[in-house]
């Protein structure tokens, strides 16, 4: 007679020896969970510091050209552009809401998804271009003067064409 680890083992196996349509719904949600697989890549994720990197890189903006839309006088510039460099270092997020709120002066973007990409779960990330930093909130305009669209997973119609990225 099999031991209780013996009894755990077959009753995992269990399901796999079922009718077809049983196997067919396990064996699609396996498949809908990459992390069971450490082989398949995964797309990586967008961070909120990267977000706001490729929107200002998408309004055709240095850091210094971003910085100066952000100030009242020049004394201030040197203190904007640190303060741009931090908000887009890897690994951090602004503490407080009218920090982004206020960027707006400088570049458009939309601080939802900013939020979103620094509060909620991976699996609840809007989808954002890796070329622009785009998204269903705040699309970019396309070639032909529309709003684009999803071409890719991770790449809209602007910036697929011809590999550039959108304004």
């Amino acid at each position: 007679m099999g031991s209780n680890r013996d009894l755990g083992s077959a009753a995992m196996i269990a399901p796999l020896l079922g009718s077809a349509p049983a196997r067919r719904r396990m064996s699609r949600a396996l498949v809908l969970q990459p992390s069971l697989w450490p082989d398949l890549a995964e797309t990586p994720r967008i961070t909120p510091s990267d977000y706001l990197r490729l929107r200002r890189v998408a309004a055709r903006l240095t850091i210094a050209e971003a910085a100066d839309r952000l100030i009242d006088s020049r004394a201030d510039h040197r203190r904007a552009v640190e303060f741009l460099r931090r908000l887009e270092t890897p690994g951090r997020t602004a503490l407080y809401r009218s920090t982004i709120a206020h960027l707006l002066q400088a570049f458009p973007f939309d601080p939802d998804v900013y939020w979103q990409l620094a509060e909620e779960p991976l699996h609840r990330h809007p989808r954002i271009c890796r070329g622009c930093g785009c998204s269903a909130h705040d699309r970019c305009a396309d070639g032909e003067g529309g709003a684009c669209h999803w071409i890719e997973q991770d790449r809209c119609s602007a910036c697929s064409q011809g590999g550039r990225t959108c304004a």
